[in-house]
């Protein structure tokens, strides 16, 4: 609006770039509002100017990255040499066409002998092979870099032989210093006579780098040379033995100095291998590509920036017509958006605004490098450019912008061990306070530390058990984090009903807020179950967001299976999930007796049971013995349903079947029921419409759609859940990357104990510094070469940078309260001061400088920050929420000697009525009916009780 109020120019003149499709229309629609204010303004030619440009903004370009790209490859599609009609394919059809040419790359390096990537698919299996160069394909490709470029940084940057030879004179040197010790311990004096023997053999052995003939025998003579090795402390220059051949840590045999590099050199040369066969896959796919006239979205930014490269007269024309680029979430950019960008503006003269915020860049999974903001914004301003800061905040209080400053500016603190000169390359973000325009408006502390403390994490010395009780230890950690903020939660709405915030219709505090007012921010939604397990038992309502996969969600595969039957009737796994969910309803029961019961009036052979066909069991139900009456008055109403449906697949589409199908049972009814109805019903029409969207491409067979789903969950898709009332009063539960861009007046962050993922990966391609990957070590194994162990360790900075950020991203999502939770063992709090293993919790610890005794009370700090700690050390309240009710005997409410509560005891002699009276039989009074409730119905009733008269009583959809 600026530019169209103080430039003489069009609207046609600038381009507005956003993340998402969504942000552009939200966009659009904020323009024309504010053109519409200002043609209530305005009059005569300023009038007439305005509505000029509010004709002209339906064709604006507001639109993605991609959009953009479209628009200039349909203008232009004879100089960039492809069809004007192009297909664009979607993630999932690129991927499988990848795939494809993968497949074809990796069958003909193999069979033309190519000795590097027959040692590779040996070695990591050609499956994980595969997947590497799909990965590898897509993240050069998001790059903006060529195989050309890749193979020129990983021949610069892998070691040579001089790095070799010179660490191999260092192990000398420490050797002989080891051999010549005296007065050592017996056993140590042992074990260097025999090293003294052992050591010129190895010696000659690591005179030459190894090969891929020797590289079994160099391993393995690293190996059992480790078997010489003293005990740190007991001889001099253990440590650096450890250092230079075996490696530092206790599991590592052949991970020294002197393999790694040597590793190096072979690393090299598969490096380059794994290159050529990107070169392939590349032209292959191009040739595909081309013979199907269709693109992916790669594709519309890497044709773009070749187009505008190699044809001078392109670019000038929409240097011409482009004379202003606005680019929103620059953060969230890569390296090829940001060549299109210096292309497009920076290149042509033309006027580039670009907004982020470094500190909200955390897409780095999907491509994103935040590197690219700082390189964009030192361009823009040695082109004449000025920064202007964005510092003020509008959506939190005083006291949580406060508290924000405080925090952040000690967590983003990089390592000392990381060099100063490479935090630009590594993600490395500097904080920068927030100024806060909205004033307190609640009694601070605004912010609350919860922290549980677990009783001492148990210790096993016996190896084959330390991961098993590894993981009940996290489990632990984790249901005691949930009880802890289920807790909060029903202390701030007013536990079990009706929450402050409803009764007092009028006022809205941060003190008494509706349940839809806090969000619970993961950083994975693993282990989320635990949560939501103890939201339920606290009968607090909540919806997850995409907790599943949509095409994994059961109402989902309820409908998958019903189309897999009717494509193939003969699928009797399909067709028995199709009689056991709520479609048909048939029991455990009933099914195993529609299999293999025998029929009425007919013995079966002792043993031995028949094995019929499930389809024609059902039809002839009334033939088979035990089967209840209930469930033959169920298989009767289902197969009169299979009986409808196969009569229609070959008449409708897939979207009739399907709505058809709903419609001829309770379907909807029953899967509404559950906790999460209004979920479930929302995927089930959004499988409505990716069905009917599915048809619109061509495709109408059922076994195409079928055949659709099972790709895209193979190759790791992702289709969100469908969308439900915003309004709801639920808790939210989602990942911090789903809320990127919302608010909400309540923040929970719990989990804050969970490890960063370790990533040993097979291969790293770092922008900067090229390709390195594992090689086969001739036993069966994959080794690492020192470059590979570099760029494990920029990669690993990287993360932990970006992890930083998230957390900051999570934070900054709270309006009023900010609520971080975590779990830690009671001999662990000690290490939660000095640890830098990447734990929120430990970042958390080290920056309120919490000890290893920590109480709870109100921390307070410069500059007026308050943030209150509370200490859970109470393990057995912790417990009564985390464990499912459990009936005891009136004595067991009865306390021991010591005060301590009696643990519950049960009975076992004592009649199962008496001891479960709630399961006796309820008599009917004369003149009344009896009506039974699940416990379901009852939730489902004290949440919404309209909605469960329009389900129950009058099975309204």
């Amino acid at each position: 609006l600026e530019i169209l109020r103080t430039k003489r120019v069009s609207v046609d003149n600038i381009v507005a770039i956003t993340f998402t499709n969504r942000a552009a229309n939200e966009m659009r629609e904020r323009v024309r509002k504010e053109i519409d204010n200002l043609l209530k303004q305005t009059d005569g030619d300023e009038r007439r100017r305005w509505l000029r440009h509010k004709r002209a903004l339906e064709g604006a370009c507001i639109t993605t990255i991609h959009g953009f790209c479209s628009r200039v490859l349909h203008e232009f599609p004879v100089e960039a040499d492809i069809d004007p009609q192009f297909t664009l394919l979607d993630e999932h059809r690129a991927t499988m066409l990848l795939e494809a040419m993968v497949e074809e790359s990796l069958t003909n390096a193999i069979q033309h002998g190519d000795e590097k990537i027959v040692q590779l698919t040996l070695g990591a299996s050609r499956a994980s092979l595969a997947a590497a160069l799909v990965q590898l394909y897509w993240k050069y490709h998001g790059e903006g870099l060529s195989p050309d470029q890749i193979e020129k940084l990983s021949g610069e940057n892998h070691a040579t032989e001089v790095d070799y030879f010179a660490a191999l004179k260092e192990l000398d040197s420490v050797m002989a210093g080891f051999l010549s010790a005296r007065r050592l311990s017996g056993d140590a004096e042992k074990k260097r006579v025999k090293a003294e023997h052992e050591w010129l053999p190895l010696r000659a052995i690591l005179s030459r780098p190894t090969d891929n003939r020797s590289i079994a025998a160099y391993c393995q003579a690293i190996e059992d040379f480790r078997e010489l090795r003293p005990r740190k402390g007991s001889a001099p220059g253990v440590e650096r033995l450890d250092e230079l051949l075996w490696g530092s840590k206790s599991a590592d045999r052949v991970s020294g100095k002197v393999p790694a590099l040597g590793f190096d050199l072979l690393a090299k040369d598969y490096a380059i291998s794994l290159v050529k066969v990107l070169r392939d896959i590349e032209r292959r796919l191009d040739e595909e590509k081309q013979r199907l006239s269709a693109l992916d979205f790669d594709d519309l930014q890497l044709r773009t920036l070749r187009l505008l490269n190699t044809h001078p007269e392109v670019l000038t024309r929409v240097a011409e017509r482009y004379r202003f680029f606005l680019v929103d979430e620059f953060q969230d950019t890569n390296g090829l958006q940001r060549d299109l960008m210096n292309r497009l503006a920076l290149d042509t003269g033309a006027n580039l605004f670009i907004v982020g915020d470094r500190k909200q860049s955390i897409y780095g999974f999907r491509g994103a490098d935040v590197d690219v903001f700082a390189e964009i914004t030192a361009a823009i301003e040695a082109a004449g450019g000025a920064p202007q800061p964005l510092n003020v905040n509008f959506r939190s209080q005083k006291p949580l912008i406060d508290a924000f400053n405080f925090l952040f500016k000690q967590i983003f603190e990089a390592r000392t061990e990381i060099p100063r000169e490479e935090l630009s390359q590594l993600g490395y973000v500097e904080h920068e306070a927030s100024i806060a325009e909205r004033p307190a408006e609640h009694e601070p502390p605004l912010v609350e530390f919860l922290v549980s403390v677990l009783p001492p994490a148990r210790k096993s010395h016996d190896k084959s058990e330390s991961p098993q009780e590894e993981q009940s230890d996290r489990f632990d950690a984790r249901a005691r984090d949930a009880a802890q903020v289920v807790e909060r939660i029903n202390a701030l709405t007013g536990y079990a009903g009706v929450p402050p915030a409803i009764a007092q219709r009028d006022r809205q505090d941060a003190c008494v807020p509706r349940y839809g007012d806090i969000a619970i921010l993961f950083r994975a939604l693993t282990g989320v179950w635990v949560y939501e397990s103890a939201l339920r038992r606290a009968g607090i309502p909540y919806l997850t967001v995409q907790g599943k996969g949509f095409y994994q969600r059961e109402e989902i595969t309820d409908l998958i299976q019903l189309l897999r039957l009717l494509d193939n009737t003969t699928d009797e796994i399909a067709l028995a999930a199709v009689l056991r969910s709520p479609l048909c309803g048939i029991s455990d029961n009933a099914l195993l007796a529609l299999r293999c019961a025998p029929r009425i009036g007919e013995d079966p052979e002792s043993g031995r049971l028949p094995r019929r066909n499930l389809l024609r069991a059902v039809r002839h139900h009334r033939e088979i013995q035990f089967i209840d009456e209930d469930d033959r008055a169920e298989l009767d109403r289902g197969s009169a349903f299979l009986d409808l449906m196969i009569q229609r697949r070959n008449r409708y589409g897939i979207a009739e079947l399907l709505r058809g199908a709903v419609a001829a049972t309770d379907y909807l009814t029953v899967i509404a029921a559950n906790f999460d109805g209004a979920q479930r019903i929302a995927n089930v029409e959004k499988l409505f419409l990716l069905a009917e969207r599915f048809e619109k491409t061509g495709a109408n067979l059922i076994r195409d759609f079928v055949r659709y789903v099972e790709e895209f969950e193979a190759i790791g898709g992702r289709e969100s859940e469908g969308q439900m009332d915003k309004s709801a009063n639920v808790v939210h539960l989602m990942t911090i990357h789903q809320a990127k861009g919302q608010e909400f007046p309540v923040v929970i962050i719990p989990d804050l104990h969970r490890r960063p993922m370790e990533n040993d990966a097979s291969f790293i391609l770092d922008p900067r510094k090229g390709l390195s990957v594992k090689i086969p070590d001739g036993r069966g194994q994959m080794v690492r070469g020192a470059f590979l162990n570099e760029l494990q360790q920029r990669a690993g900075w990287r993360e932990e940078f970006e992890s930083m950020r998230l957390l900051y991203v999570a934070a900054t999502r709270a309006k009023d309260r900010l609520i971080v939770s975590g779990a830690v063992a009671q001999n662990s709090l000690k290490n939660l001061t000095q640890t830098e293993n990447g734990q929120w919790l430990a970042w958390i610890w080290q920056a309120l400088e919490l000890g290893e005794h920590p109480q709870s009370g109100v921390l307070r700090f410069d500059d007026g920050v308050e943030i209150r700690l509370n200490v859970n050390r109470d393990f057995s309240k912790s417990q009564a929420l985390i464990a499912a009710p459990s009936v005891i005997e009136t004595c067991a409410t009865k306390t021991e000697a010591g005060g301590t509560p009696a643990l519950p005891v049960i009975d076992a002699s004592r009649p199962i009525s008496e001891l479960f009276p709630l399961l006796q039989s309820i008599p009917v009074e004369r003149g009344q009916a009896l009506r039974r409730f699940s416990v379901t119905q009852l939730i489902n009733f004290q949440r919404c009780a309209r909605q469960y008269f329009f389900d129950r009583m009058l099975h309204a959809p």
